[in-house]
């Protein structure tokens, strides 16, 4: 899990601004973003066999794929006021959709998760870390008839359902920020 106020630094270090002139972007993120849904659908399968109830539908703007799982997992777990006062003044400025600012808040409430709340858990992967590579990746994104476009690639959402037990994308971490490995050397394609 990625600390909470690393998390910050790292978000606020993005330059959004020049991230969304490059289209190159798209196979790398893409990649990343899918690597996000299979980790969040292992979550909220996990999190079903708990405390059953279908909580995670799409239809639902709250919910599956780009939802806050903290609260899932311990629902008084709040971020500390001043990351987050910081997170969300750099985001006022920054960021590139209300959905950008969601998630980001989201990864910092799970940042902010007492050690203790993930125990039941343990062998799970921190489902927002490829989020936070796709934004540095220059992930700017919008969502359209059910998928996420990075103009060169487009990734389906589906259902967590869908999304659950697919195999790694060989995510990784590279010189200190999420990555892909071999994507440049495949091309940088879409596929995966």
């Amino acid at each position: 899990m990625i600390p909470a106020d690393r998390l910050v630094g790292r978000v606020t270090a993005i330059d959004w601004r020049a991230k969304g002139h490059d289209f190159g972007h798209g196979p790398e993120c893409a990649r990343l973003l899918r690597e996000y849904l299979r980790r969040a659908a292992l979550w909220v399968r996990e999190l079903q066999t708990d405390r059953p109830g279908d909580f995670f539908d799409v239809g639902q703007p709250d919910r599956w794929p780009f939802f806050d799982l903290a609260r899932r997992v311990d629902p008084s777990v709040r971020a500390d006021p001043e990351l987050l006062a910081r997170l969300d003044g750099f985001l006022a400025v920054h960021a590139s959709s209300p959905l950008t600012g969601r998630i980001c808040r989201a990864a910092l409430n799970w940042a902010s998760l007492p050690a203790g709340a993930l125990a039941p858990f343990a062998g799970l992967p921190d489902p927002f870390e490829p989020l936070v590579g796709v934004f540095e990746s220059g992930g700017g994104f919008w969502i359209e008839n059910g998928f996420v476009d990075f103009v060169e690639c487009r990734v389906r959402l589906g259902t967590w359902q869908e999304h659950d037990g697919t195999t790694a994308t060989g995510f990784g971490v590279v010189r200190g920020r999420t990555s892909v490995r071999g994507d440049r050397e495949k091309g940088g394609r879409c596929g995966g």
